[in-house]
């Protein structure tokens, strides 16, 4: 009888696909049969399965470029390495390169050159991978509507747990340039998404911008401002589109104000600092005619963007 069989060895050996081989008893010396290697590194298959059968009969017909695409097709949730194609067919480096190029060509793969190894993935896979961030990214955008989508981390550990951070990043770069996906910084969303702008948004964001106008640099604390009927989850992601917009900018945890007040301040603490190399939060807190309370979180501030530093003191800064 002829078949597929999977040969457990006792020792390692070298073999590549193709390579003919025999299998003979101990003691009597008899050949009981052979035949020609198709895996010279296989995982463990189970028997009588109808898929892993067309799998082996397309391995024993086709030629090494189709047996590299099955096992680039088997590995699309993590991705392979040429060196891993070569591990896994014992074709050399240079073969499965060559392979992986004429696969490309055919738009059958998809490459990653990275600065150890390069990345193979399989246009089957980044099409499976496509409908994933589609359904995902539509049903996060109708949820939260006031967000410019979900957050790139987010999505990688929730979806793509296996594929590398720095591999699933040009991933993303391939689906942006092809049109299938946007980025607003950290956040991906559909391509035709916007960030929704209606009234609930334009009554909270006229009362943050209000608020922090009228407050200036006696700053309120978010946490305590009333938002009138519109629950907090909304207020905090109108809140981020500010933020995102640099209308406003973020003081400390639970502070905010307008980016240009910020921009006035650090104008002036800068000019401080070119009359006098030394600043304390007592001079700034008479600079902007606030409390203690707000000057510090100022220069708090003001280190986060480089323009002081501590000298030791908790109090006094000097220039970055």
């Amino acid at each position: 009888e002829s078949g597929f069989v999977q040969l457990r060895l006792e020792e390692e050996v070298a073999v590549r696909r193709g390579d003919k081989f025999v299998v003979r008893f101990y003691s009597p010396m008899e050949t009981i049969g052979g035949g020609v290697i198709l895996e010279p590194n296989p995982r463990v298959k189970r028997r009588f399965q109808r898929e892993v059968i067309e799998e082996l009969e397309r391995k024993e017909s086709g030629s090494t470029a189709d047996v590299i695409e099955l096992h680039v097709k088997g590995h699309g949730d993590t991705l392979i390495t040429l060196a891993e194609l070569a591990k896994l067919t014992a074709l050399s480096l240079d073969e499965v390169r060559e392979d992986v190029e004429n696969l490309e060509s055919q738009g059958i793969v998809c490459v990653f050159p990275m600065r150890k190894d390069t990345y193979v993935w399989h246009s089957d896979s980044r099409r499976g991978a496509e409908q994933t961030l589609k359904s995902v990214l539509k049903a996060y955008e109708e949820r939260f509507p006031y967000r410019y989508g979900m957050k790139k981390a987010e999505v990688l550990a929730a979806h793509f747990q296996k594929i590398k951070p720095n591999v699933f990043e040009r991933i993303l770069d391939l689906l942006i340039d092809d049109g299938c996906l946007k980025r607003v910084d950290e956040f991906l969303c559909t391509p035709e998404y916007e960030v929704r702008k209606d009234t609930t948004y334009d009554k909270v964001s006229k009362l943050l911008l209000d608020t922090f106008t009228k407050a200036k640099y006696d700053f309120v604390r978010y946490s305590e401002i009333d938002f009138k009927g519109v629950d907090r989850m909304t207020a905090d992601d109108i809140l981020n589109i500010l933020l995102e917009e640099q209308k406003i900018v973020k003081v400390t945890d639970d502070m905010f104000t307008l980016k240009e007040y910020m921009e006035s301040a650090k104008e002036a603490i800068q000019k401080k600092l070119l009359e006098d190399p030394l600043i304390t939060i007592a001079q700034v807190r008479d600079l902007f005619e606030t409390s203690r309370k707000s000057a510090k979180p100022i220069l708090e501030y003001m280190d986060s963007i480089k323009v002081t530093k501590k000298t030791g003191a908790e109090s006094e800064r000097i220039a970055f």
